[in-house]
């Protein structure tokens, strides 16, 4: 049995908390003093269809103060958070040939003991912890696209296992590694044998993660899931700055999240596609797609009030979660 308790990761990047507008705000942050734009009957600002906004009759360049118009941005310090390292992490390793028959996907009763014999020392339990990462492998053994596909085959069936034993679906993240990750040299059948596994992480919190926290509207314009020219420059400058800890992730996760105004299945959408374009855009910048997953939380994981603005603000964010190598 590989079995160890650790303090997170110290290669773990981030919580990259950027921008998710809501339906009903016409800019990222507080509403502000809306005089000289033309404004609708909730006091929306209008728009026209290149996005800017109307101007009334009155409007003078000292009536640009609304976040989100004529330029105007929310004017924030970019603010890290290192991780408290509290020490709830734990990891296991399974060996694949324990749990599945040669070159197949489908969990043997024998694999499913196998998994209940090495859960019985894992610490959080996975019904709690706020993250369970399950990693296939595999050897060098084959052609790669087909390892590829066959570990993520084979991780799944282990996720699927664990939510029929009670842990929660929306905690498991799954992601298949083939070949990439082996554990020691493939050369001999026994470093073979000990490439083939299952990796199945628990992280507790997410206070132990590093974080970096972004202005809501630093790469998204409103009600629009595509990153703004702005944007694409910030995330450069932050890919550049992190390069080597996106390199040495085994598993990196988008999140993105909105507050609560506006349409709840709107929201979704919304955090959904703006998790995506961080995603798609870090993948041109080099990162293995095979180790990134993205997730929409919409308006259900505030990390402030939502009865003020500057609460609404903050919960209008996306998250980059990073993992440093399961094995050094």
């Amino acid at each position: 049995m590989n079995f160890k308790n650790k303090k997170i990761f110290t290669a773990l990047l981030a919580l990259l908390s950027v921008g998710a507008l809501s339906v009903g705000s016409a800019q990222a942050g507080a509403r502000g003093d809306t005089s000289g734009y033309v404004t609708d009957s909730s006091g929306e600002i209008w728009r026209d269809r290149a996005g800017d906004c109307w101007h009334g009759s009155d409007w003078t360049p000292e009536d640009a103060t609304v976040v989100g118009c004529d330029g105007v941005v929310l004017e924030a310090p970019v603010e890290v958070l290192i991780g408290e390292g509290t020490g709830v992490f734990a990891d296991i390793t399974i060996p694949a040939a324990t749990m599945f028959a040669f070159d197949s996907a489908v969990l043997t009763d024998e694999g499913k003991a196998a998994i209940e014999e090495y859960r019985k020392t894992l610490r959080p339990e996975l019904t709690d912890a706020f993250l369970v990462l399950v990693v296939g492998h595999t050897d060098t053994t084959g052609d790669p696209a087909h390892n590829l596909g066959l570990s993520l085959r084979r991780a799944q069936s282990v996720s699927d296992y664990l939510v029929s034993t009670g842990v929660p679906a929306d905690r498991l993240r799954v992601i298949g590694r083939g070949s990439k990750e082996p554990l020691v040299s493939n050369d001999t059948l026994e470093g073979r044998k000990q490439n083939r596994r299952v990796d199945i992480v628990a992280a507790a919190e997410v206070r132990a993660l590093d974080s970096m926290m972004f202005p809501s509207v630093a790469l998204f314009e409103r009600r629009s899931g595509t990153l703004s020219p702005k944007g694409i420059a910030l995330m450069d400058e932050k890919i550049a700055e992190a390069r080597d800890l996106l390199s040495r992730a085994s598993f990196v996760e988008v999140v993105g999240h909105t507050d609560d105004v506006g349409d709840d299945a709107y929201n979704m959408a919304l955090s959904e596609e703006r998790a995506k374009s961080v995603r798609d855009y870090l993948v041109t910048k080099g990162l293995d797609p095979n180790k990134v997953v993205t997730t929409g939380k919409g308006e259900s994981m505030p990390i402030a009030s939502n009865s003020t603005p500057e609460g609404r603000a903050q919960n209008r964010r996306v998250q980059i979660l990073t993992l440093g190598r399961l094995k050094e």
